[in-house]
């Protein structure tokens, strides 16, 4: 596939969005369609009474949508800054909701809320999705209240960047920050994904959505409120030591100077030394004998492995050369 030049998690300018939502009330939005006019469109005529705005303390956080009584789910980094979370319904009307459980890696999570469902959409865990397939997603991007979006799977198995989940499906759905969180449909009114990304690639602008085959069991385990991060070092500002940086602080190029070393974080108690020391940051040169020469090749590395494992650090402090060993743990204060 195409590398993908720019990539973005579905998440909306909180504030400016709250302001424009606030100017009257939302509205149901039709654009022309792209793909299977007819039958998505019955489609969403159907589905569109269980998708719903998910807000935060400061305003619409994204969308989420009933598939069972009392459930709700959504992507991760939708809630992942926190609660209380607001549930803006369909009927216009709000209630609260509360984090019951998720799943980093994947970018997905379950919210439970006593209101009563409007309608309920099915998941599809058993049938693989298929390029070309026509597909509808429901969200609140662009300002619009459960609006439709008519587009195509492009590409299945989509890793495009190591910042974000793997295995996700490429779509040409034309999404927008708001949309996070929201329904991918086919045919059958059956939700084969949650969008989580769009980016601009090689081949133009795509969609990102994190597929459900094979999880019927994830859904379940995040009903019971299991909660799963991402493995961390606990670094800000990470970046790669390029001959032109490398020159300016005198050392030899290569690796991934620390930047911030986070309180509390993997990489803190394995006596790592951040800009925050005063004095030259550590370099990482290698993960488990891995060389890396960018921050994604870090946090590539990195997520390969699970929260509690150990990993060895090959560094270079000043003309030193040494290996620490770090226990991934969740990012710090999460």
């Amino acid at each position: 596939m195409g590398k993908a030049r720019a990539l973005f998690l579905l998440v909306p300018l909180a504030l400016a969005l709250y302001a424009l939502w606030g100017q009257g009330p939302p509205s149901l939005w039709a654009e022309p369609v792209q793909a299977s006019p007819e039958a998505l469109q019955e489609v969403y005529a159907k589905a569109h009474p269980a998708v719903l705005r998910i807000e935060g303390p400061e305003g619409g956080r994204g969308t989420g949508f009933f598939y069972a009584p009392g459930l709700v789910l959504t992507a991760y980094h939708v809630v992942a800054e926190g609660g209380p979370f607001t549930l803006f319904l369909a009927d216009r009307s709000r209630v609260g909701a509360q984090l019951l459980g998720f799943a980093e890696p994947l970018d997905l999570a379950v919210l439970a809320t006593q209101a009563r469902a409007p309608a309920l959409l099915p998941l599809e865990t058993a049938r693989r999705p298929q390029p070309g397939e026509a597909v509808l997603h429901i969200g609140n991007g662009r300002n619009q209240f459960i609006a439709p979006r008519y587009g195509r799977i492009t590409r299945l198995e989509v890793s495009p960047s190591a910042f974000l989940p793997q295995g996700l499906v490429e779509t040409s759905l034309p999404l927008a920050p708001g949309d996070s969180g929201g329904p991918v449909l086919d045919g059958e009114g059956k939700v084969l994904g949650v969008a989580v990304a769009i980016g601009q690639t090689e081949e133009g602008f795509r969609s990102f959505f994190a597929p459900l085959l094979g999880r019927a069991g994830v859904v379940a385990a995040l009903e019971r409120g299991e909660r799963r991060y991402w493995p961390y070092l606990g670094l800000r500002g990470p970046r790669a030591l390029t001959p032109e940086l490398a020159r300016e602080l005198g050392l030899p190029p290569g690796g991934v100077l620390v930047g911030e070393v986070v309180p509390g974080g993997a990489a803190q108690r394995a006596g790592l030394r951040g800009t925050e020391s005063g004095g030259v940051p550590d370099v990482i040169l290698a993960v488990d004998g891995t060389p890396v020469q960018s921050f994604e090749d870090l946090l590539r590395e990195v997520r390969k492995r699970q929260v509690g494992e150990k990993v060895r650090l090959t560094v270079r402090r000043g003309g030193e050369v040494f290996q620490v060993e770090a226990e991934l743990a969740p990012f710090p204060g999460r």
